[in-house]
C-alpha cells in the first residue's frame, strides 16, 4: 500500500491542477471560435441558411427507415427556379442569391415545422413531406407554393416574378430508396419545366424584367430585416452551446474547490480520497476537452487519421480494458462473441479504440446495476461487423433518428446519467464514416436497450489469413 501523501505534497498537486484547469480553459475559449461554425458548416447552405444536400440525405434515410418500419408514406418535391440565369444576366448575381433567398423563405413557410426544405444546388430545392399519404396532398403543398409565389416580390430594386417547376415523388409508390425518389421527382420536375416551354410564348425576359421594375422602392430595409433573422438565430444556437459548454466545465469546480479547502484541515487518513475526487473530476473535464476539439477538428476537416493494418480484435479488447473497471464496479455481465478468424481493417488503432471505448462506455452508463452487455464481432460481405448491445434504458423514439448530431441528449436517459456535452456518439460517427465505415443506432423503445451496430471495410489481408 502507498504511504499516504502529506499536506505540502497535496498541496503542490493542487497548484499543478489549477495551472492545468487554466490551459484548459485556454484550449475551450481556442475551441469555442470554431463551435460557431460546427452547425453551418455541418449541415446548413451558407446562401439560405436550409439545410444542405448532405442534410438532406441524412434526413431522407432516417425518414426512410422510419416509413419502412411503420408503413406510413412520405412524399419529395423537386424543384426548380425558373429563369434564374436569365435574372443573374439581366440584373446581376446579387439579385439571383436575393432571388434564391425569398424562394428559400416562401418554400419554408408552405411546410410544416417537422418537413423539411433543403437547398439541393444551384437554382434546385427538394422538400422532404413526412407523413405524406398521396400525390393528392402533395400536389396541395406544390399549389399552396405556386400561390404564395404568384404575386411579385421585391427583389433589389426591382418587382420580379419567381415562378418554379415542381416535381412529385411518392414513397413508396415511386421508389424504394432515397436515389430512386429523387430521380423520379427530378423527371417529373423536368417533365413540367419541358410543358412549361412548349406552351410560354417566347419573350425577352431581361425587358419585361426591367420594365417592372420599380426604382422607387429600396430593399435596404428588407435586407436588413432578413439579415437580422439571421443573425438572431445564430445568436440563439451559439447562446445555446455556449451555456452548455459552460455549464460541463463548471459542474467539476465545485468538488475540486471543495477539496482544495479540506486539503489543509483534514486528517492523514483522508487525504487519499481527496486525491480520488480530484483525479476523477479532471479526468472529467479532460474527457470533455478532447471531444470538444475532436469535433472542432471534423468542423474544420484537420482530423488526421494514422492509418496501419490492426487486428480487430485487439481494437476491442483494448476498449474492454478501459472500460473493464467501470462494468465491474456496476456488477455488469460483458458477454463476448467472436470469430475464430482474425478481421484485419485499415485504420488508426488509437481513434478505433477511442470509438469501441464511447460505445462502451455508454453501454455500461446508460445500463443499470447488474445488466448485461453482449459485443459480438462478426464478418459480413467484406465488412467487418461489430455490434455493442446492452439491456439498459433504451432509447426513445424521437431521439433514436437524431442521436448522433452534435449536443443531442435523449432527456429520458439524462435521468440515469446527466454528465457530458452530447458530442460523443457525434466522434463516433465522424470517426467511423472517416474510415470508410458507418454506425447506427437501433433501440425498441424506452426500457428496451439499445444496439449500435458499426460496419468497416475488411482489409484485403483478412482475406489472406486462414481461419483457426
Amino acid at each position: 500500500m502507498k504511504p499516504p501523501l502529506d499536506p505540502e505534497q497535496l498541496l503542490a498537486i493542487n497548484e499543478q491542477l489549477v495551472l492545468g484547469m487554466l490551459r484548459i480553459q485556454n484550449e475551450v475559449e481556442a475551441t469555442d471560435k470554431t463551435l460557431r461554425e460546427i452547425f453551418r458548416v455541418a449541415s446548413l447552405d451558407e446562401l439560405t441558411n436550409l439545410p444542405n444536400r448532405r442534410e438532406l440525405r441524412t434526413r431522407l434515410h432516417q425518414t426512410l427507415d422510419h416509413a419502412q418500419q411503420s408503413g406510413e408514406s412520405f412524399a419529395l418535391l423537386f424543384l426548380d427556379l425558373n429563369d434564374l440565369k436569365q435574372i443573374n444576366d439581366a440584373l446581376g448575381h446579387e439579385a439571383g442569391d436575393a432571388v434564391l433567398i425569398e424562394a428559400a423563405r416562401c418554400l419554408t413557410e408552405c411546410v410544416r415545422d417537422h418537413d423539411t426544405v433543403a437547398r439541393y444546388g444551384g437554382d434546385e430545392f427538394v422538400i422532404l413531406l413526412t407523413r405524406c399519404a398521396s400525390h393528392v396532398e402533395a400536389l396541395a403543398v406544390a399549389d399552396d407554393i405556386i400561390q404564395r409565389l404568384r404575386n411579385p416580390k421585391l427583389i433589389n430594386e426591382y418587382q420580379l416574378f419567381i415562378s418554379m417547376s415542381i416535381g412529385i415523388s411518392v414513397y413508396p409508390q415511386d421508389g424504394a430508396d432515397a436515389r430512386c425518389l429523387i430521380a423520379s421527382a427530378d423527371a417529373a420536375m423536368y417533365r413540367v419545366k419541358r410543358a412549361r416551354l412548349a406552351s410560354a410564348p417566347s419573350q425577352d425576359l431581361q425587358m419585361s424584367q426591367m420594365r417592372a421594375a420599380n426604382s422607387a422602392l429600396v430593399m435596404a430595409a428588407l435586407d436588413a430585416q432578413l439579415s437580422q433573422q439571421r443573425a438572431e438565430a445564430t445568436l440563439q444556437q451559439e447562446k445555446f452551446i455556449l451555456a452548455k459548454v459552460a455549464h460541463e466545465l463548471r459542474a467539476p469546480l465545485a468538488p475540486l474547490g471543495l477539496s482544495t479547502e479540506l486539503l489543509s484541515r483534514v486528517e492523514q487518513k483522508a487525504l487519499p480520497r481527496l486525491h480520488d475526487m480530484i483525479a476523477r473530476q479532471i479526468e472529467h473535464l479532460t474527457r470533455l476537452v478532447d471531444d470538444l476539439v475532436d469535433v472542432t477538428r471534423f468542423s474544420s476537416g484537420k482530423m488526421h487519421l494514422i492509418r496501419t493494418t490492426v487486428d480487430l480484435s485487439t481494437v476491442i479488447r483494448q476498449a474492454i480494458e478501459v472500460c473493464a473497471p467501470a462494468m465491474k464496479a456496476r456488477h455488469q455481465m460483458l458477454e463476448l462473441q467472436s470469430p475464430s478468424s482474425v478481421l484485419y481493417v485499415d485504420g488508426d488503432p488509437l481513434r478505433l479504440t477511442q470509438v469501441f471505448t464511447n460505445l462502451l462506455g455508454n453501454a455500461c452508463k446508460f445500463s443499470l446495476t447488474t445488466g448485461v452487455i453482449t459485443l459480438s464481432l462478426s464478418a459480413v460481405d467484406g465488412w467487418a461487423k461489430v455490434e455493442i448491445a446492452d439491456s439498459g434504458v433504451g432509447i426513445s423514439p424521437e431521439a433514436l433518428p437524431i442521436i448522433f448530431e452534435p449536443f443531442v441528449q435523449d432527456p429520458h436517459s439524462r435521468s440515469l446519467n446527466s454528465k457530458g456535452l452530447g458530442i460523443g456518439l457525434t466522434v463516433v460517427r465522424e470517426l467511423v464514416e472517416a474510415h470508410g465505415g458507418c454506425v447506427v443506432a437501433q433501440s425498441g423503445g424506452l426500457g428496451l436497450g439499445s444496439c449500435f451496430t458499426t460496419r468497416l471495410p475488411l482489409s484485403e489481408l483478412s482475406q489472406l489469413v486462414p481461419e483457426v
